[in-house]
């Protein structure tokens, strides 16, 4: 994947988080956060290859994490060719609004992103999506992409770390395969790749990113099983292993040269795009509505039309955040009814909320989980301006993911989950209870009411209809989908079966007690149907050329609203009257086609062993018409045989002579496994042993450790490390690290602890520091210490409040006086601390987002009034996209200190400078200890821990202006060169991260009123004094402001992130002679 290399972030950053009481542009930190709103009592169940962590409310969902996990694990590594080492840790949670307050990944210094983190820790995180048809995929889906990552990666950062400077794999390979692996030849997957040949056919796989990688890597794993075989995905898979190309090994495994494989895999899903739009035609829409844009991908989750056709409510996801929409159905006018959440940037899984569902006389509800619970809306007064009359919360539910209204607007019947399983419940509005309607492990899906009476009908995958006699397993459920219809009395423990469907059927929509509507993928696209309880027969009333994913139909009247693909974008449709006694006949697609043999002969053979067991590849049957089924099963039964004669199309292996044959294969050190004649692809362990559950123990284990080399602008030349411990949740952090000069002589030392458990966050840090004078006649040892303890609110995940209570010691030990007692001066103060942090990391030092921090210091001197000071800071960051890789970043820096003893702060040159003649050489400059600075006590030099470091300002040395205050804007343009000019897979470390920078910087520091005003150091100069009899005060008028401007190059060299600059400064119209800098770091 293309963001491997970002792991060499971790050699540094640690060493440049090194604690100091003076303030360093590197040393300031962000970050994000997590809220909790719930403490999770945390438990573990142990399997042969998985370890699953659980709480309270998921014993249920972590049995069936280890079940699904083990009976799948023969399967994926067959598959892949390669069997983990490592037991897997899944870390389990029961909705995916619980997996978003999970620390895990959170304290990570790296550089990379949770998924990339879990992957390379061996570790998975996931939430129960509320069904067990997807969280089964998702199970899958996750631990594929794990087991490839460590086979061609390694199981640990450090293995990771090595293999990524020698392999980077475009990003749908990895994805693609786990993707391919969870889901097969699926039906979106057909969607998807007839949109992507009809209108943007795709040239280059390696340009892509996100989840257009994940699906076009699909697609072409998908090609290369059906066209050249499964086997050929192993061997791929462990060339590229060895060789370190993925397209030298696709060219030598299957045999012919790569871009000819890629011409062939277009041409192969361009050929059945091409058969469908000649078959599938459609009416036209009264208007259509483009869901999400190219810049901002959305996707739909609810979609419903009001009882009068008049509006079109839906609600709409965005990474975390989420809107609820109503259009005007004459006048196509769009308003926002509801908004909320909060930016996730990938932590959490899609939720299934908000959900919306129209009332008589056309009011709204809305159901949304947010802070930690679900909550119930009500929108009422569309025709003039919408209002809302209450909000409620909803208990006793996970997460609900369908509702439907009843007729009389009192009532809601919903898909919910509870305790790991899904079940339909009754919800009575005004009284805010619930009463179960099913209770089993399976899954009860797109709940309707019946017209006007208290039925539902609802799709399910239980296979009797009788309820509560089946409570299901994990061997029992099914993927398929079929109608049920069931009384809205919970004592009636009998639903009748409506359709007997081996695909899915979805989203039912009853007028009457005698015609259904449906979503069925009978034909291979999932399309209208309508069904006549009475005869049982079905009749398919749209044949869109894309599937339909969401819908809503209103029988009296005809309206129908629809979603679906078209041009890469999710859109929605909307027609007045759908012919709702109309019969299209459209063919099956060629995949429908395949998949229908492979079920026709699955239920001909139910015992014969499956040459593929990949989901939607071996069998993912559609919607059956039991008379065509029958009809086919008959006809192959009507072949008559003579005694001892075979049935050369409709054999069976007897299973112990094939467990022999493939254990002689396997066992055979001449064959591989590409070899095997009949590998065991559809092995299911018949016994799967859990241990436990055994009680969370929260071992501390080392989640990062850093070193780096720092040139401290006060100390010197030195060694930073860092190391990070954390329990297995990270709820626990314990940071130390340090710095020690060459000399051996200074040195900071800290050590802090974080309990991020709770809703608010605790803290406590200590930190040490120590400077030697060994010059100009003194010796001297400075003494630094301070102890706080911290408290923070996070009120979202980019934002939070901390305030932290401290006491501080400085200490001046004279080495050469030890008659003269230690000066010393103690504080207590308390510190107020605002952040908030929105970046995404896009590459090596190219952050997109905002940054800002705002700090209050107040140190009051405990020894004396004179002693205290303030200081008011604030650090603001912004990185604007110009042009995909192309990044403004700009800064804004300002800090302000007063007081009895107000310190001071120095502006000039660059930080984590390499090279000599850095510090400007003025008495003044308190860079240069000892200096001539004014103090109350002589050659005291303990205000140096207090010293503010403005940087960057390039063109000038450090130390160049000093005053109590300072203000400083930075700009730089910065271009990824080659990773802008060439879109493919850049395997080199040093061209990958290759940036050209121009940069401008304006600053000043000062110390009085103000930069403009007569009164402060940079406009008054005092003239004598001393010896000489007179003294003078001279004002003069120059700006007070300092530029500098320049071009520079970054990039990664013997694993750091090097920069060079060269700038030229201004001050007052004067242009200097250019500065080069050499310097280690990021960002500013």
């Amino acid at each position: 994947m293309r963001k491997h290399y970002l792991l060499l972030l971790s050699l540094l950053v640690g060493g440049l988080s090194t604690a100091s009481a003076q303030n360093y542009p590197s040393l300031e930190r962000f970050g994000k956060n997590r809220i909790q709103y719930q403490n999770f009592d945390w438990k573990s169940v142990r399997t042969s290859n998985f370890e699953i962590y659980y709480y309270d409310g998921g014993t249920q969902i972590a049995n069936l994490t280890a079940q699904y996990a083990e009976l799948e694990f023969d399967r994926i590594t067959e598959l892949l060719g390669y069997t983990p080492y490592n037991r897997v840790k899944i870390f389990l949670f029961n909705s995916p609004q619980e997996l978003a307050q999970s620390n895990i990944g959170l304290n990570a210094q790296s550089g990379l992103s949770t998924r990339e983190l879990d992957l390379a820790k061996s570790r998975v995180e996931l939430a129960f999506t509320g069904d067990q048809i997807s969280f089964r995929r998702q199970i899958v889906h996750d631990i594929s992409m794990l087991f490839v990552y460590d086979m061609l990666y390694g199981g640990s950062l450090k293995d990771a770390l090595q293999s990524s400077l020698l392999l980077t794999l475009p990003d749908w390979f990895m994805p693609g395969i786990a993707s391919y692996i969870a889901e097969g030849n699926s039906v979106e997957l057909d969607d998807y790749m007839r949109d992507v040949s009809l209108t943007r056919p795709v040239k280059k796989p390696s340009l892509l990113a996100g989840i257009e990688a994940e699906r076009v890597g699909h697609s072409i794993w998908n090609y290369i099983v059906q066209k050249y075989g499964r086997d050929n995905v192993s061997n791929i898979l462990n060339l590229t292993r060895i060789i370190r190309d993925e397209q030298r090994s696709i060219a030598s495994t299957l045999g012919i040269p790569y871009s000819r494989f890629l011409r062939d895999w277009r041409e192969y899903y361009a050929g059945m795009a091409g058969v469908v739009t000649q078959s599938y035609k459609t009416a036209a829409d009264d208007f259509q509505k483009k869901v999400s844009t190219d810049n901002e991908k959305s996707s739909l989750v609810s979609l419903k039309l009001s009882p009068d056709n008049q509006f079109i409510a839906y609600s709409i996801l965005r990474d975390g955040k989420f809107t609820v929409e109503v259009i005007n159905t004459a006048s196509q006018k769009k308003t926002t009814i509801l908004s909320g959440g909060y930016r996730l940037d990938g932590l959490s899984s899609r939720t299934s909320t908000p959900l919306v569902a129209w009332q008589k006389g056309n009011d709204l509800l809305i159901m949304t989980d947010e802070l930690g619970g679900t909550n119930l809306y009500k929108f009422t007064n569309f025709e003039k301006r919408p209002k809302q009359e209450f909000r409620r919360r909803v208990n006793g539910l996970e997460q609900v993911i369908w509702m439907d209204a009843a007729d009389d607007g009192a009532t809601l019947v919903l898909s919910a989950d509870k305790n790991g399983q899904n079940d339909l419940y009754l919800y009575n509005i005004g009284r805010g209870s619930s009463q179960q309607l099913t209770n089993d492990l399976y899954d009860d899906l797109y709940p309707h009411f019946v017209g006007r009476t208290r039925q539902i009908i609802f799709s399910s995958n239980r296979a009797a209809d009788t309820l509560g006699v089946d409570k299901g397993s994990y061997r029992t459920v099914r993927d398929q989908l079929s109608l049920f219809v069931k009384s809205g009395n919970p004592r009636e423990l009998t639903a009748t079966r409506l359709t007997d469907s081996l695909g899915h059927a979805t989203q039912p929509v009853a007028t009457n007690e005698t015609t259904a509507y449906y979503l069925s993928d009978t034909e291979g696209i999932r399309n209208l149907y309508r069904l006549n309880t009475e005869n049982n027969v079905v009749e398919q009333l749209t044949a869109l050329p894309q599937s339909i994913r969401l819908y809503d139909l209103n029988p009296n009247t005809g309206g129908f609203v629809y979603s679906t693909l078209k041009n890469g974008e999710e859109y929605i449709g909307y027609r007045t009257k759908l012919g709702l006694t109309q019969n299209v006949q459209a063919p099956p697609t060629q995949r429908a086609t395949a998949m229908s043999r492979r079920t026709v002969a699955a239920v001909a053979k139910p015992n014969t062993v499956q040459a593929d067991t990949i989901p939607g590849t071996a069998i993912t049957p559609t919607d059956s018409r039991p008379q065509t089924a029958q009809a086919q099963t008959e006809k192959k039964s009507d072949l008559m045989l003579e005694p001892g004669e075979v049935d050369t199309d409709n054999y069976e292996f007897d299973a112990d002579v094939l467990k022999a044959a493939e254990y002689r294969q396997r066992r055979s050190p001449g064959l591989t496994p590409s070899l095997a004649i009949t590998p065991p692809r559809n092995r299911r362990r018949e016994n799967i042993t859990i241990r436990g559950p055994y009680p969370y123990k929260g071992m501390f284990t080392v989640n990062d450790a850093t070193s780096s080399w720092r040139i401290d602008p006060i100390r010197g030349f030195g060694f930073a490390q860092d190391v990070t411990l954390t329990d297995l949740l990270e709820n626990h952090v314990l940071r130390a690290g340090g710095f020690i000069s060459t000399t051996l002589f200074n040195s900071n030392l800290f050590a802090e602890y974080t309990n991020q458990t709770h809703r608010i966050d605790f803290g406590a840090r200590v930190d040490r520091q120590t400077l030697r004078l060994d010059q100009s006649g003194l010796m001297q040892r400075y003494r630094f210490n301070r102890v706080e303890v911290s408290a923070s609110y996070p009120i979202s995940v980019n934002s939070r409040v901390t305030v932290s209570p401290f006491y501080a010691i400085t200490r001046l030990i004279d080495l050469n006086s030890f008659t003269e007692g230690d000066r010393t001066a103690d504080y207590g103060g308390l510190r107020g601390e605002f952040v908030y942090d929105n970046t995404k990391m896009n590459g090596m030092n190219m952050l997109v987002g905002t940054r800002l921090k705002l700090r209050f210091d107040e140190y009051a001197g405990l020894r004396g009034s004179a002693q205290g000071f303030r200081r008011l800071s604030l650090d603001l960051r912004h990185y604007q996209r110009i042009h995909r890789d192309f990044i403004l970043a700009t800064r804004f820096a300002f800090s302000q200190s007063g007081g009895a003893a107000p310190k001071r702060a120095t502006l000039g040159g660059m930080e984590n400078w390499i090279g000599s003649d850095q510090k400007e050489r003025s008495a003044k400059n308190p860079l240069l200890v000892p200096n001539t600075l004014a103090n109350p006590v002589p050659n005291d030099y303990r205000d140096v821990f207090f010293l503010d470091f403005a940087a960057p300002l390039r063109g000038f040395k450090q130390g160049k202006l000093t005053g109590n205050s300072y203000m400083l804007f930075n700009a730089e343009l910065r271009l990824p060169l080659v990773r802008y000019l060439y879109r493919g897979n850049i395997t080199s470390n040093f061209l990958r991260n290759l940036q050209l920078v121009a940069f401008t910087d304006i600053g000043t520091a000062w110390s009085g009123s103000g930069p403009f005003s007569q009164q402060n150091s940079l406009n008054t100069e005092i003239v004598g004094g001393g010896a000489i009899p007179f003294r003078a005060k001279v004002t003069n008028f120059k700006n007070p402001f300092l530029i500098g401007y320049g071009a520079g190059i970054r990039t990664m060299l013997l694993g750091y992130f090097v920069k060079f600059d060269y700038g030229w400064g201004l001050e007052d119209k004067t242009v200097s002679k250019p500065i080069a800098y050499l310097t280690l770091g990021y960002d500013f």
